[in-house]
């Protein structure tokens, strides 16, 4: 079942001299319930135009947009802010984390927004994703004494700890070593796949698109389809 589809999706801007440029043109992307997909693309291909859309931030120029079955474009801003903060979680490069605050209180920060059960036990469901991600000997600990691999675990666990149907990783891997962002990936995909949300993976690394089910890549806001073993092996420069 679709959880998220676009459909002939563009999005275009007007520069100051009044000529328009093209971002995306013409997306077509299916992401089913539990599903991962990863978009390969460089910097200026329109991933981040990408990434508001598929995270209901922005809107396209033209095409449509589905979420969950709903037409986007029909729903009020109210609606699109509740849909993306109950169902959407992301997770960025930098991470993002709330200086002056310990690892336990940056992931109850989503939880402020939310209603009944979510918002009353937020510290103890804060604390049970720490768990899962393997960190809950440093719940009390603040962003600065973490280092790099622990402080993108605690913003996977902020992402995650709403229950979202849709996971949106932006360049997850984008600030770690090799060997600690395999390590995070696949703690993501293992969480992503336990709680059976939709994963979607925008980076500019292969290896790191190679851990999904299904492979786009993104060049001059066209999206088609990676075959990820020629790009792996193209990115080895290994004769093929």
């Amino acid at each position: 079942m679709a959880l998220l589809e676009l459909q002939g999706v563009t999005r275009s801007v007007r520069l100051p001299d009044s000529s328009v440029l093209d971002i995306l043109r013409g997306v077509d992307l299916e992401v089913d319930v539990g599903d991962h997909v990863s978009v390969v693309g460089r910097s200026g291909s329109g991933k981040t135009t990408l990434l508001n859309l598929l995270g209901l931030l922005d809107a396209p120029s033209s095409g449509t947009i589905h979420f969950d079955g709903r037409l986007v474009s029909r729903l009020r801003s109210g609606q699109r802010d509740r849909a993306r903060g109950a169902d959407i979680g992301f997770i960025f490069q930098q991470f993002n984390l709330l200086p002056g605050r310990t690892a336990l209180e940056n992931v109850q920060t989503p939880l402020l927004y939310a209603t009944g059960r979510q918002f009353w036990q937020r510290r103890r469901l804060a604390a049970e994703m720490l768990d899962r991600v393997g960190l809950s000997g440093r719940m009390q600990s603040m962003p600065e004494k973490l280092s790099g691999g622990e402080q993108q675990r605690v913003a996977i666990a902020r992402a995650l700890v709403r229950g979202p149907r849709l996971i949106l990783a932006d360049e997850p891997t984008g600030a770690l070593d090799i060997e600690t962002g395999t390590t995070v990936m696949a703690l993501l995909d293992d969480v992503a796949e336990a709680s059976g949300a939709a994963l979607i993976t925008i980076t500019h690394d292969t290896n790191v698109a190679a851990l999904a089910r299904r492979h786009y890549r993104l060049d001059t806001g066209v999206l088609t389809p990676l075959d990820i073993t020629r790009a792996l092996a193209a990115a080895l420069d290994v004769p093929r």
